[in-house]
């Protein structure tokens, strides 16, 4: 497919094209009610909070989302060149299988998998660049995107021109209802919503606040027909027939928000693997989308390009990086590892199967020496990526300190995590810098989570 997007525009946000008088009602609207936006939201260490929302052209949105849709294709078309099985692509990435206790090795590799998914994108002069693609269900961010989008909407919707803005899809309802469908949930079905101990987004690292924080997922489950139930983890348990349970009733689905290898063991971990290499529970997703979040298959998609459609090609050039294996033997790795050294400043290091912005080593923050250290533990641990660094845009935004309530204005860098279930668009997450942050754009680095407005033109 083609892509035009970011021909026409120098950044994502266009509040510089509203008119000034939504712009100054925008502003006065967010000095006095942005706290209420805000209040309750997991997710965002410190003080800062934004005092509005990126706004973005529709016509944008909906461009990101049919790119978004055929990179994520390319990404399976690429692991399908080199297996048909879970299993096979387990040992072709290298993955322990250790690492996967709740993935089945004979499962096929097929679209099932693209059920559920966010990039993480930057932006360098308007054009959007895919740094990462995760595919998988254990998505943070959902709830927030929501709750963030609709309550700004609801702060500006009564200005003049507040017709012309509208919050995206609820992703939260989207992701129940690719749920039921892509596990062919019948009416009444009964999905457990495990809370898990590690990787928990900031304010739910306690258990009952988690639960707490997934009552409108667990609504939104209802409204889909589903009996949808949040649970501590050890409150799973199988019968004799490995059959799970939830307070001695069967468990018809699980939602995984979670990944195995992170979780500390414990009994209900152990029930649900037991139930699912039974095959007597179904999962959203299968553990087998977490293969294809791995960093190598955009190495794929650059080492298979000049073997691809002439569209595919181009769309690879203008919105992927480019993406190498690290750990490539023999003479291959020597001239990778030379070109890494004098190309420090150009250049990403990442590990293939890290998350949450850990193990990340951005070449221009740091020295020569530090850059040679990095590539060096990086050839003895195997399984990174060298990716080119793109210098993003930064989003011009006024913050708030919910502390003092004063104000300070700040060009900070961004991420936008436009949703996908099922292959369609709807919510978008955007993690961005505060007042004196640094680069790495996490929640637990002191990023904080926000979200987007849709504009149709004035």
């Amino acid at each position: 497919m083609e892509s035009s997007l970011g021909s026409s525009r120098h950044s994502l946000d266009v509040w510089g094209e509203l008119p000034q008088s939504f712009r100054e009602g925008v502003l006065a609207r967010s000095v006095t009610g942005a706290r209420d936006v805000h209040d309750g939201i997991s997710g965002s260490k410190g003080t800062w909070r934004p005092l509005r929302p990126a706004f973005v052209d529709r016509a944008h949105y909906d461009e990101l989302g049919r790119v978004s849709a055929r990179l994520m294709r390319l990404i399976l078309d690429a692991c399908r060149r080199r297996a048909t099985t879970v299993g096979e692509l387990q040992d072709v990435l290298g993955v322990d299988e250790a690492a996967t206790p709740l993935l089945s090795r004979a499962e096929l590799l097929g679209e099932h998998l693209l059920g559920a998914a966010r990039p993480d994108i930057v932006y360098r002069s308007g054009v959007p660049w895919f740094v990462e693609f995760n595919i998988d269900g254990a998505l943070g961010g959902t709830l927030q995107a929501d709750l963030l989008a609709a309550r700004f909407h609801d702060l500006y919707r009564s200005l003049p021109g507040g017709d012309r803005i509208a919050a995206p899809p609820s992703a939260v309802d989207s992701r129940f209802a690719e749920i039921r469908a892509s596990l062919g949930l019948t009416e009444g079905s009964r999905v457990a919503i495990p809370v898990f101990r590690k990787g928990a987004a900031p304010g739910l690292e306690d258990a009952d606040a988690f639960l707490a924080w997934l009552a409108p997922m667990c609504e939104s489950g209802r409204r889909h027909g589903m009996e949808t139930v949040a649970c501590p983890m050890d409150r799973l348990e199988t019968d004799g027939h490995d059959v799970l349970l939830l307070d001695g009733q069967r468990v018809d689905a699980v939602f995984r928000l979670f990944l195995s290898f992170d979780q500390p063991p414990s009994a209900g971990l152990d029930a649900l693997i037991r139930a699912v290499r039974a095959d007597r529970v179904r999962m959203h997703t299968s553990e087998a989308t977490w293969l294809l979040s791995d960093k190598t298959t955009m190495a794929w998609l650059w080492a298979d390009k000049e073997s691809l459609p002439e569209a595919d090609q181009a769309l690879i050039e203008r919105h992927l990086p480019w993406t190498a294996l690290f750990s490539a033997p023999g003479a291959e790795g020597e001239e990778l590892l030379r070109h890494a050294l004098t190309r420090r400043a150009e250049l990403v290091l990442k590990p293939a199967g890290g998350y949450g912005g850990g193990g990340v080593v951005l070449g221009p923050d740091v020295s020569d020496e530090e850059w040679r250290d990095a590539l060096e533990r990086a050839g003895r641990e195997g399984r990174h990526i060298l990716q080119r660094h793109v210098t993003p845009d930064r989003l011009a935004l006024d913050f708030q300190d919910q502390e003092t309530g004063a104000v300070e204005h700040a060009e900070v860098p961004f991420v936008l995590g436009p949703f996908l279930f099922g292959g369609a668009p709807s919510g978008v997450l955007v993690r961005h810098g505060v007042p004196g942050g640094g680069p790495v754009l996490n929640a637990h680095h002191g990023a904080l989570m926000s979200s987007v407005l849709l504009v149709d033109r004035w």
